[in-house]
């Protein structure tokens, strides 16, 4: 597979964000799947990180999955510099790069009934964006959707689904499977079947 990671490489202040979640989970993930590496080391300002993912993800042709680590919100990608009003160049260079798969291992941007995440699901029609809908563990956060379509965005699991415990289980204890549950909807799916394939994997 051709992946690209994407990861906040410094810590907040007081904080063990990066060295703690963050870089060791993008470490797992390219153990895992192979991948080029882009790390932000210092926080740079936001017009610059855009520039730089832009040209990283655009710079990857053929590209499988683009998979980001860093910090988010309901209406950004902190990691990359992406915010709702520049979503669409984020998309362009996606777009360029031919992925599938995009999965955002960052807080809250799936959040709310159109977030980032869909957003930007909407401006890749056929592309399949992963994201959480809250705050949490860059990825053993189980409150994770599959971005865009006609519901804003439609969770693996909610809470009282007979799916919920499973899932919200093996995503905290289970590095592998949180790091790798979004591939078996990466090739070849759409949309629905995406869904319906990772929830029969929990």
């Amino acid at each position: 597979m051709n992946n690209l990671i994407l990861v906040t490489g410094y810590d907040s202040p007081g904080k063990h964000d990066a060295s703690g979640a963050f870089l060791p989970e993008a470490r797992a993930f390219r153990e895992l799947h192979g991948a080029g590496w882009m790390e932000f080391t210092s926080p740079q300002p936001a017009p610059k990180r855009r520039r730089m993912a832009e040209v990283a993800i655009a710079g990857t042709p053929g590209l499988d999955v683009l998979a980001c680590f860093g910090h988010g919100t309901a209406g950004s990608l902190i990691v990359t510099g992406h915010g709702l009003a520049n979503v669409l160049e984020l998309a362009t260079a996606i777009r360029g790069s031919g992925a599938k798969t995009v999965v955002l291992y960052a807080c809250s941007t799936a959040a709310g009934r159109v977030g980032f995440a869909d957003e930007l699901a909407y401006a890749l029609p056929g592309v399949l964006i992963w994201a959480h809908t809250s705050a949490g563990h860059t990825s053993w956060n189980p409150n994770t959707e599959l971005a865009g379509g006609p519901n804003g965005g439609d969770p693996v699991a909610r809470p009282g689904d007979p799916l919920w415990k499973r899932w919200r289980m093996r995503m905290h204890d289970d590095q592998a499977f949180r790091l790798s549950f979004w591939l078996v909807g990466a090739v070849g799916l759409d949309r629905a079947g995406a869904l319906e394939a990772v929830r029969g994997s929990i």
